[in-house]
């Protein structure tokens, strides 16, 4: 599954997606939900060697919807600033394809809640540990396996870190 993208010249190297995706911290996780309809979600993300980790309750719409079909495309607005004069939105973005699976393994689940923890709250890792090991059983961690991965991006002049 693979297609052209319209604007092709705002299409992102594969280097430079990952570089821009691995800087985010939220995005949208799209599954397939019930009678046919999509059913989007926002979520925290980490990710780790070409991988997307998503935290969870081990219950809910998402997991169900999961477990019938593992399919996922998950996207991510980096950045973004209007530009009323022009009529138009810079922006950088990322969307991937691929699916998802449930990991239970102790050591993938310990690695991706700790980089949760790196990431989001550097500055309180001694709390992180004894948060995440009080959570441990209750959470699910969803691997999204990436198949297909694209970054686009419009930056008239702007430069972001």
């Amino acid at each position: 599954m693979e297609r052209k993208m319209y604007k092709e010249k705002r299409q992102l190297s594969a280097e430079e997606t990952q570089a821009l995706f691995v800087k985010g911290h939220h995005g949208i996780l799209s599954v397939n939900g019930d009678d046919g309809y999509p059913y989007a979600v926002p979520v925290n993300y980490v990710f780790i060697d070409g991988k997307i980790y998503i935290h969870s309750a081990k219950y809910g719409y998402k997991i169900d919807a999961l477990k019938q079909n593992d399919k996922v495309c998950f996207t991510a607005i980096l950045n973004s600033q209007i530009i009323p004069d022009k009529f138009t939105a810079a922006f950088e973005s990322v969307v991937a394809f691929g699916k998802a699976s449930f990991i239970d393994d102790g050591d993938e689940k310990l690695t991706a809640l700790r980089t949760f923890i790196e990431r989001f709250s550097p500055d309180h890792q001694e709390a992180g540990e004894r948060f995440i090991h009080a959570a441990y059983e209750k959470t699910q961690i969803i691997r999204i396996d990436v198949e297909q991965m694209t970054g686009k991006a419009y930056r008239p002049g702007n430069k972001w870190d």
